[in-house]
């Protein structure tokens, strides 16, 4: 039989051991959750390509099948200092198709044929056409593009990139499920190379280190040679889908008028730059188009 001080003694530590148990249950509850967490980032991490094929392939109209080696893309007496660990941006990425945009609709309208000098030159109309002509005509029709980059990020924040580019004709294919839906070969594609930095706050900025090279189709009027004229500005962000890259990418009237000679249409555009799963090899790093459609959710850590 039970004392009344034992029966009070258990009854006493029955409180204690409730709690007791009931943070044990949210212990356990956390390092299961935590873990999971983890384990999606890890799984996403290691599904990754991080490593970029030591030569890319391209196919050219003109001259066949041109190579780019990491030579030409990251100065050879740095590549030592490439990151390639799990918070590098070393690694393909790929981005959604977006739309090419006009620049301000003045730019139609100021520049006249009697203005036709300098960088205009390239877009003049011809000389039988009247002084008070407008040099371009911004009628045309719209362009969808898509990018690929071959990333390497050294240690320090640098960054050097291979961006290989491809357009369709927005008029033939209005919607971006019609372009994805049909997947027909684009009309002209090159690429170009572009170095920067990636600062503390996640941020980065790149510009061309070079003019661009066109192996596929005739979307200039001239092969570009203007240096230091395409800018990306952007940000760092874990999302839903692994970690994106959000930048704005702009062009200058007198690198449009190299794309277009009577159509500045290439302005400022929009990518969501997302990380390719699947490592490409040398051969079919060029065949990364049209990447899965899913909705971007930036995740807030703060």
């Amino acid at each position: 039989m039970l004392s009344i001080e034992t029966v009070v003694s258990k009854r006493k530590l029955r409180g204690p051991r409730t709690a007791l148990h009931f943070i044990a249950a949210v212990v356990a509850m956390a390092s299961l959750s935590l873990p999971a967490h983890a384990d999606r980032r890890g799984r996403d991490d290691k599904k990754s390509c991080r490593n970029v094929p030591a030569e890319l392939e391209f196919h050219s109209e003109s001259s066949g099948t041109l190579t780019v080696s990491l030579d030409e893309i990251v100065p050879a007496q740095l590549q030592g200092l490439i990151r390639t660990d799990r918070d590098a941006l070393t690694g393909v990425w790929i981005a959604d198709i977006d739309l090419f945009t006009n620049v301000n609709p003045l730019a139609c309208e100021i520049p006249k044929a009697g203005n036709c000098s300098g960088a205009l030159e390239g877009a003049c109309p011809g000389p039988s056409a009247a002084p008070s002509e407008p040099i371009f005509q911004c009628g045309n029709s719209f362009y969808w593009t898509n990018n690929t980059f071959a990333l390497y990020e050294l240690k320090g924040g640098s960054l050097y990139a291979l961006n290989f580019w491809r357009i369709w004709d927005q008029a033939e294919y209005p919607t971006v499920e019609a372009l994805r839906a049909a997947r027909p070969p684009f009309l002209a594609g090159g690429y170009v190379f572009q170095n920067g930095v990636r600062n503390e706050d996640e941020t980065f900025f790149m510009t061309s280190s070079v003019g661009e090279i066109v192996t596929v189709g005739s979307s200039t009027g001239a092969s570009p040679q203007l240096a230091d004229k395409i800018s990306m500005v952007g940000s760092i962000h874990d999302s839903n889908v692994g970690q994106v890259l959000l930048s704005n990418t702009r062009t200058d009237t007198a690198l449009s008028i190299i794309y277009a000679p009577r159509s500045p249409r290439e302005a400022v555009w929009k990518l969501n730059l997302r990380r390719v799963r699947k490592c490409p090899d040398s051969a079919t790093f060029q065949d990364l188009v049209f990447p899965p459609k899913r909705k971007i959710r930036i995740e807030d850590d703060d």
